[in-house]
């Protein structure tokens, strides 16, 4: 690294990581997006959609409002707390006409795209270029920054933030680096996070889907597997997992919120390094996907959304059963 560039990294390394850039508008973007604006931060968002571009002040706006109403997050003790402003909130976040206009200035630039390694790549050699100063993030969890650092001059700089959705009843994040990420960086990311509200967990060395996805892949592979099988339909699983654990929902009802098609595109990451045989695509899992059953975002997937049945008392009885 030449001396230039290494004056610069200082520069970032010393100061305090206040505006930030996020890439990718999709749900775990723009929920990034909005705990970075809660905090009293500017943040500049991107998506190479342009109607996701267009859409995404007004998701966050909808999305945000109807945070206090939804009945699941009563379960949890800790939350990290909506804006009391939400159009304050939202007044913070710009949505810029290109990577560059996105990325120029920002202290941290978090990147929050499908999960593909190549596409990773690509974007991570233009921000490599278009942000010489930032602090590089992915947001990715299943790839490592690793695999993603051959694309950056200066992968120092570079490393993995794991948010996980929705990130108002999940506060925390993993940070992992990429095996040459300076101390200083790690140092300053973490602050950053907890500055947010967030509550930090630092992954040491390199693991795939860190900590907390290296479990939950082995308890959702195994849900998969045992409706592949037909021992179980997804209901069943998902109410003695709430029964046994207590918690407000199943593995399932939790594929369901983060994407069927992000769930696809995890898993599909673990099997090509799968060293177990019987490690295979799911069948329901992708059926789902190519009938375009998302969960969530598209209001139907192993649940029908956005009242989906198991937050229903009597569902987890065994009555008024509605899944796929």
């Amino acid at each position: 690294m030449g001396s230039e560039q290494g004056a610069r990294a200082d520069a970032a390394n010393a100061r305090e990581l206040r505006s930030a850039a996020v890439i990718g508008a999709g749900t775990m973007g723009r929920q990034i997006a909005a705990a970075i604006a809660t905090s009293g931060r500017d943040v500049r968002m991107w998506d190479a959609d342009a109607g996701m571009r267009d859409a995404a002040l007004a998701r966050i706006a909808e999305e945000t409002r109807t945070l206090p109403t939804l009945p699941r997050y009563a379960h949890h003790q800790f939350t990290l707390q909506p804006p009391d402003n939400v159009e304050a909130m939202v007044a913070r976040i710009a949505m810029a006409e290109s990577l560059e206009e996105a990325v120029a200035g920002a202290d941290i630039v978090i990147e929050a795209v499908r999960e593909d390694l190549e596409t990773k790549r690509t974007l991570f050699r233009e921000l490599s270029r278009l942000a010489p100063d930032a602090v590089l993030t992915t947001n990715s969890s299943s790839l490592p920054s690793s695999q993603i650092a051959p694309a950056v001059e200066d992968p120092g700089r570079l490393l993995n933030t794991h948010f996980f959705a929705p990130i108002w009843s999940r506060p925390m994040v993993e940070l992992m680096g990429s095996g040459a990420t300076r101390p200083e960086v790690m140092d300053a990311v973490e602050r950053f996070g907890k500055s947010l509200g967030l509550v930090v967990a630092v992954v040491r060395g390199d693991s795939k889907g860190f900590i907390i996805n290296r479990v939950w892949r082995a308890v959702k592979r195994e849900s998969l597997r045992v409706v592949d099988e037909g021992h179980a339909d997804p209901a069943d699983i998902d109410r003695l997992w709430m029964l046994f654990f207590g918690t407000p929902f199943g593995p399932f009802g939790i594929m369901d919120m983060v994407g069927l098609d992000v769930v696809a595109d995890i898993e599909t990451s673990y099997q090509k390094v799968a060293t177990d045989p019987a490690d295979q695509p799911s069948a329901i899992l992708h059926r789902q996907v190519e009938a375009g059953r998302l969960g969530e975002k598209t209001g139907s997937g192993f649940y029908e959304h956005p009242e989906p049945e198991y937050l229903k008392p009597e569902w987890l009885t065994g009555e008024g059963e509605s899944t796929s």
